[in-house]
């Protein structure tokens, strides 16, 4: 019998336990003392049914029966234009289009900004890749100094070293530095007293960029290319080679505004390798590589961001690089680092992101803003994988504050297939999406970026189809 005992004392321990937490249900657990949190206590939460997460829907603005009818025919999902049916800043966009299409030298250029599910051009590769088709245009437009996951992207050659500054909006500590367009600027080595050739040639910042040989095209070769930068003193100068050749020098312009170098033009080559020689500080953007003449599609991806940190960008430099740059229309695709399955109230990020969008609207007075909206997203609930309850929500937010900016909306959710559809992409075979089932693969991209053409096609079509607009062609 003695040899019961330790079941009995180890039952009457288990029972103990079990009692002191059930008591501890009906009490209040959670609390805080400094940066230590204890959570609720609930031995029976698994019991109780669990609470119905209201959605808020905000319906979009009604669109004119016979655009809404053809578009329903076509299998298109339309742009929300919550300025009216074609508001003063697409008209302008879609007439530049247009002239472009005809054969006009000009560039309509387009600003992406996103999270990390754009990373590596991922969706934009393949809007840029059909645009070109239809409208012309080569080169993969604009690309950085450095990123996180070099080699990853697949529209570019890309190499640098690892002796470049990147400060960025979403680090912790903020600089006073002129960060750049979409929140980020590099800075090379200071080489100040440093002559001789050979120390030039190892410490020296570089960076280096080839054409990329894939199924998409106008990435190779590489033809127009220029730098931006700001801050130079008198003195500091590039090195460059075009296809391994002979090293080339290229003074910098001295002051602190942005200024756009030329450093080939109308000349097609297989690579470009820079080495930068600053005697103080000096500001770097990026480069871009274009034909000069069609559409180009700028890719500006930052991970973990909410696109709340583009309102530090200050003024000043977003009219200069506006200047340099002229954008033709503004696409936001932000999301992924916002939606929580924790909540369903997002006015926080409605009210944070309408006043980002309202400063945009200062600088980008004749330019379209599109709000790509949030992407399905799964979480594991009960051993399965479901989208995330609050994802309507969130997008119900988004929509809301496309209204309230005047802005435009996509709806990427809907168009990809609703509910449960980031699982069939992931699920699929071959697979569209990680098994993270929040990001893309290259070839979910595609399918995304085709969808997105499709709807922004439709829209210029309809633009063309107007009697008033029929006379320009």
């Amino acid at each position: 019998m003695d040899s019961d005992k330790p079941v009995q004392h180890s039952f009457r321990l288990i029972l103990f336990v079990a009692i002191i937490v059930s008591c501890l249900s009906f009490i209040k657990t959670d609390f805080s003392i400094g940066n230590f949190k204890a959570k609720k206590i609930d031995f029976f939460s698994d019991l109780k049914p669990k609470p119905v997460k209201k959605v808020k829907k905000i319906a979009p603005l009604p669109a004119p029966p016979a655009k809404d009818s053809l578009a329903k025919k076509a299998g298109v999902l339309m742009f929300e234009q919550y300025e009216g049916d074609t508001s003063t800043e697409w008209k302008h966009f879609f007439a530049k289009l247009q002239r472009v299409e005809k054969g006009d030298k000009t560039v309509v250029r387009i600003a992406w900004f996103g999270d990390s599910l754009i990373e590596g051009d991922i969706i934009t590769q393949d809007v840029r890749n059909e645009l070109q088709k239809k409208f012309g245009g080569k080169g993969v437009g604009f690309v950085p100094i450095t990123t996180h996951v070099p080699g990853f992207r697949q529209t570019i050659g890309w190499t640098f070293s690892n002796n470049w500054k990147t400060y960025s909006l979403t680090d912790s500590v903020k600089r006073k530095v002129p960060y750049g367009l979409y929140g980020q600027v590099y800075q090379p080595k200071m080489l100040k007293g440093v002559t001789d050739s050979v120390a030039i040639e190892s410490e020296a910042s570089r960076v280096k960029y080839s054409g990329a040989f894939s199924k998409l095209e106008g990435l190779s070769p590489l033809y127009n290319i220029s730098m931006l930068y700001s801050r130079a003193d008198s003195g500091d100068y590039i090195l460059y080679k075009l296809n391994n050749g002979a090293e080339q020098k290229l003074e910098l312009k001295s002051g602190d505004k942005i200024n756009r170098l030329t450093i080939n033009q109308n000349n097609p080559i297989n690579s470009i390798e820079i080495r930068f020689v600053p005697q103080d500080t000096l500001f770097v953007y990026g480069f871009s590589i274009e034909s000069g003449k069609g559409i180009l599609v700028d890719n500006y991806s930052l991970r973990g961001s909410s696109g709340i940190h583009l309102s530090g960008v200050k003024s000043n430099v977003l009219n200069q690089i506006q200047q340099q740059l002229d954008y033709d229309l503004i696409v936001l695709q932000y999301g992924v680092n916002v939606a929580s399955e924790k909540t369903d109230d997002y006015s926080w990020y409605s009210r944070s992101i309408t006043k980002t969008i309202n400063y945009l609207e200062t600088i980008f007075t004749n330019t379209p803003i599109l709000i790509v909206g949030c992407s399905d997203r799964s979480i594991k609930q009960d051993g399965n994988y479901v989208t995330m309850p609050t994802i309507p929500s969130f997008i119900a937010s988004q929509r809301e504050t496309a209204s309230n900016t005047h802005s435009s909306f996509w709806d990427l959710f809907t168009a990809m297939g609703g509910e449960g559809s980031m699982i069939k992409m992931a699920d699929a075979k071959p697979a569209l999406a990680n098994k993270d089932y929040t990001h893309f693969k290259a070839s979910g991209g595609k399918v995304i970026a085709n969808l997105f053409v499709q709807s922004l096609l439709f829209e210029y079509n309809w633009y063309l189809s107007q009697p008033e607009n029929k006379k320009a062609l």
